[in-house]
């Protein structure tokens, strides 16, 4: 094993963790971009469409809702890390980052509630403001794995991670920081398919994925794995 790789019995487990997580992103991103025209995990996205929209080469009806989105996640993710901090302090990193988790969960599950009660129409902006303050408490709960800054609701950076990694030999922790490409793509295929028979079902699959990422990251942070 290459200096300050993943120990083999924690790179599997953070390689699921990674992807479970960045696999919700996909999901709900292309739940909203499919049925709202907007991006709520995936926030460059939102402001080029705004640049657009502002420009006339996009329909000026998408900027209300990207804004609503950049806005809300903006916001989410200071009041995420804030109640992340405060979590943290009273209960440990393995349960704040359950109750975190959870607190994305519920956020999906009641879009999901609205989409059901009210429509996609009536219900839109609720859906992109939820959807996307879901993703800025996702975004507060993982930032660092194994000493690798790693963002499961944009895969930029796990990328440059990534490579970065395999150019000094962690050939395990490189795997886990491609996990997030790997889940978005998986993530939003899943939903794609979902959303020709119903988008609650799609969005279900986000809580499934984002609960089982809870389960795993709790079980092995007692092991001592390294996650931020």
């Amino acid at each position: 094993m290459a200096k300050g790789d993943v120990d083999r019995s924690l790179a599997g487990p953070l390689f699921a963790i990674v992807v479970l997580l960045a696999a919700t992103s996909g999901i709900v991103d292309a739940i909203a971009f499919a049925r709202f025209g907007v991006f709520v995990a995936n926030q460059t996205g939102n402001l080029v469409i705004i640049t657009l929209s502002l420009t006339g080469e996009q329909k000026a009806s998408t900027l209300t809702a990207c804004a609503l989105a950049l806005i809300a996640f903006t916001i989410g993710v200071f009041v995420a890390i804030l109640i992340r901090k405060a979590l943290r302090r009273r209960m440990g990193i393995p349960r704040a980052r359950v109750v975190t988790l959870v607190i994305e969960s519920v956020l999906i599950v009641l879009t999901s509630l609205g989409v059901l009660i009210w429509g996609d129409v009536d219900f839109a902006y609720a859906a992109v403001l939820l959807l996307s303050l879901s993703q800025a408490f996702q975004a507060a709960v993982v930032t660092r794995i194994v000493g690798m800054a790693i963002q499961t609701v944009v895969i930029n950076t796990s990328l440059v991670q990534s490579a970065e990694a395999w150019s000094m030999g962690r050939r395990r922790a490189a795997a886990i920081a491609f996990g997030t490409p790997i889940g978005y793509l998986l993530g939003a295929f899943v939903a794609a398919l979902l959303l020709k028979s119903s988008a609650h079902a799609a969005l279900f699959a986000g809580v499934a994925t984002a609960g089982a990422a809870t389960v795993i990251a709790y079980r092995i942070q007692a092991r001592g794995a390294d996650i931020e």
